[in-house]
């Protein structure tokens, strides 16, 4: 979704998160799942949501995630 939403982004990975980049604006709080105790989808969608939110790229989004449709 990235990748077609929002090209040239970056991410790094941090010990609890990923923080990914866009143009100049930055998300830190992507989880990585191997961290993520609860791995409950909705929590997930949450921090997916936020970011496209921030990064102006949420009607792109939709259509690669239909959660976020909502």
């Amino acid at each position: 979704m990235l990748d077609a939403c929002a090209p040239g982004y970056e991410r790094r990975e941090r010990v609890h998160n990923w923080l990914v980049t866009y143009g100049q604006l930055s998300f830190p709080r992507l989880p990585r799942d191997t961290h993520n105790k609860r791995r409950d989808p909705d929590i997930q969608i949450g921090h997916v949501r936020q970011m496209v939110k921030l990064f102006g790229i949420l009607d792109c989004a939709k259509k690669y995630i239909e959660q976020l449709g909502h």
